[in-house]
Parts: structure tokens; sequence; C-alpha cells
């Protein structure tokens, strides 16, 4: 790889241990990201000329900690208080304890995305904030996820930041009687960082195994916490039938490989049956974001356990769906409803099922690439046109790639 290649891929993988590993020394979150970004701009200039170093990701550390401690020394000569360097315990602010009584979270991710939890910030703060400083997703990826503009999205990951800066919100875990109160924006955390993995809606990638994988890990060391929170166990059966698939995705060009062509050989059949053991302990629940990840589940294991393509029970699959609108009629769960739907009872059913979705998912490809499908399928010769509009709004090289081969081979048809 060369350095701007090696660079990239530490920041994408790194990014979230290094912020954990520096919070975890210094406790100041606004010196700590500009720290981290300083280093990568004295990264991206120097590598190039120097080459990349053996251990990148002890580079950037060792440089942000430097600049770390440049900025708490300029800060305590301006104060003109002793020591020279000042740690933020003298100074009042943040100074949350760094090591839980009784250990009850050592993972420096998990207890990252907790501090992002705290109370003070909304859900929707606090879940976008964990998904840029923790995993990493890149502003305009977690506005895809949220279906809002980038500079709204920018906006509110800025509030949190200065909310947590401002409200002295320490690097702490909170006690084991506080912590469920997190819990389910741990959750959500950690199903969007799937979501982005799963699905980039930009890049080079069809799926990023490794955040992807991340984000299960986030999942089983919550819920080894709270083994009996049904939120984290349905959570975790849905993650691990989706992730199960991830080597059959993608062929050896790095194509896209659709579910119905898959290798079934190739999926993770332990993590299968690990799923379907969890889904198993979850009852249907009055809690709607229970019931939305049981549900999801349910889907995901009916696609798992089919032995083929063609005895996939689309009928169980609408079933579920029709029960994941009542308690979450969100844009994404009734498009993929749409999909299930074309296929049980026909192209024409799934395009009725997209009316009113234009608005809500405007600026979606998939949207556009999931109607000039049907449309194609339906014989219809507007389906090129719904074709150009996916591929014009497609972020992501594959699916790109893979829109315009579909395109072709439904004009030539």
């Amino acid at each position: 790889m060369t350095a701007d290649e090696v660079l990239a891929a530490t920041v994408r993988d790194e990014w979230g241990r290094l912020v954990a590993l520096l919070l975890g020394q210094f406790r100041r979150l606004d010196l700590v990201e500009d720290a981290l970004g300083d280093a990568v701009e004295s990264a991206a200039r120097r590598w190039p000329a120097d080459g990349a170093p053996d251990k990148p990701a002890a580079w950037l550390l060792t440089a942000a900690r430097r600049r770390v401690l440049d900025r708490l020394r300029g800060e305590a000569m301006a104060a003109r208080k002793e020591p020279l360097l000042v740690v933020e315990a003298e100074r009042g602010t943040g100074g949350g304890a760094m090591v839980d009584p009784g250990g009850l979270v050592e993972d420096d991710r998990l207890r990252l995305v907790l501090l992002c939890c705290h109370p003070a910030l909304g859900p929707e703060v606090a879940s976008a904030l964990a998904l840029r400083l923790v995993v990493g997703v890149s502003t305009a990826d977690i506005a895809r996820l949220f279906l809002v503009p980038e500079p709204t999205m920018a906006a509110r990951i800025t509030r949190g930041k200065k909310k947590i800066v401002a409200a002295g919100i320490p690097y702490a875990v909170p006690g084991r009687g506080d912590l469920p109160g997190r819990l389910r924006v741990v959750a959500q955390v950690a199903y969007l960082a799937f979501t982005a993995g799963y699905a980039p809606g930009s890049g080079p990638d069809l799926l990023r195994a490794d955040l992807a994988g991340e984000a299960v890990r986030l999942v089983r060391v919550t819920h080894a916490l709270v083994p009996d929170e049904p939120v984290l166990r349905a959570l975790l059966a849905l993650v691990l039938l989706q992730h199960s698939r991830r080597d059959a995705r993608v062929d050896a060009e790095g194509g896209l490989v659709l579910l119905p062509d898959q290798d079934r050989g190739l999926w993770h059949h332990g993590e299968v049956a690990e799923a379907v053991d969890l889904l198993a302990g979850v009852a249907p629940s009055p809690d709607p974001l229970v019931e939305s990840y049981r549900l999801q589940a349910l889907v995901a294991a009916e696609h798992a356990l089919a032995p083929t393509s063609d005895a996939t029970r689309w009928d169980r699959i609408c079933e579920a769906y029709a029960a994941l609108l009542q308690v979450n009629p969100s844009p994404s769960a009734r498009l993929a409803a749409a999909v299930a739907l074309s296929e049980r009872d026909g192209p024409r059913a799934g395009l009725a099922a997209l009316d009113g979705l234009d608005e809500a998912l405007a600026g979606s490809h998939r949207l556009a690439a999931v109607r000039a499908e049907l449309l194609a399928r339906a014989g219809d010769d507007a389906a090129l046109a719904a074709f150009d509009e996916a591929i014009r709004l497609c972020g992501n090289d594959v699916e790109r790639a893979h829109l315009l081969t579909r395109r072709e081979a439904v004009a030539a048809g």
C-alpha cells in the first residue's frame, strides 16, 4: 500500500481506539480530537516523503500525545499555575474516575460509547457523536443513516462535543445501577455502526467487515454485562445473522454478489446457530426497540436457514415486515418490506408499496435501485431512467458498478 493508503486505513480502523487511549490519559475531549487531527495532518505531509512507519497507529498516538502535552503546557503557562503539566483532576474539569470501582467495564471503546451516551445528551446527538468519535464513520455517511442533510448532522455532532466539554462529562462508566439507562442508546449506536459497515453509503468497498465486526463485538461486550437485557439479546442475534454472510457477499474481483446467488457454504453457520439460539430466548415485546430488532432478526433468520434461495419463506418474511411496520414504520423498513412483497406477490405489488417514499428517502440511491429493478422485472421501459437515477445518486463504487452492469443488461434485453 502507498503511504496515503496506509494512513487512510489506520484512521479508518484505529481512530476510535486512539481517541479512547488519549481520552483515558488526558480526559479532555476538546484537546484529544484536535491533537489527533493534527497528527493525521502531519502524517499526510510526512509519510509520502519519508515512508509509512512500521507501526502507523503508534506513530499517530505518539504525535497526538505530544500535541496534547504542548497544549497543556501552554494553558498552564497562560494561567500561571503549577505544576507545568496540569491534569484535569487539578483543574476541576472532567475529573471523573478513570477506572470503575470493581472494574465494571474494561473495554475502551465501550467506555467511550458510554461517555457519548450520557443522559445530558439526547439520543440522536449521542448516537451521531459516538458513530463519529468511536468508530470513525464519516459525517456524510452518518447523515445518510439518519436521513438528514450533511450540514445538519455536522452541526449536531459539534453541539454534542461542546456539551461534553462544557458540562465536564467525565470519561467514566456509570455504576451498575445507572448502566441500564444508557443501554438503549448504546444498542442504537451499535446497530447504526453495524449498518455503516454492512452497507456503506460511500467509498470503494461493498462492505467494511472490520467496522461491522467491531459493532458485533461492541454488542457482545455489552450483552455480557447484562445478559438478560432483551434489547441486547435481540440485537446480537440480528447482527450475527447479517454478519454471517460477509464472505459470500463479494466475489473474487470485489464485485457484488446478490443474496440469491451467494454460495451458502461460505456463510458462517456457527454464528447463525448462535443467533438462532439467542433469538429463541427473546419473546414478543411491547418495547418498540426490542420488537424492532427481534422482527428484523426473524427476517434474517428466514434467509439464513433457507437451504436454497428458492426455498425462502417469503410469506413469513412479509408477515414479519408487516408487524415491523406497526412498531417501526421507518422509510428503510418500508423499502425492505416492499422488496419482500415483490418476491411474494410480484413486481407490481412491490412498486405500489414504494408509493410515498420519495420524499422520505430523497437522495437515496437504494430507493431508485429497487424501483429500477422492479420496473425491469415488470417489463416497464421506465426502468432505464430509474437506473440512471440510482447510478447518479450512488456513492458506493461497488454498488454503482453493479447498477451500471444491470442497466446495460436491461437495455440490451
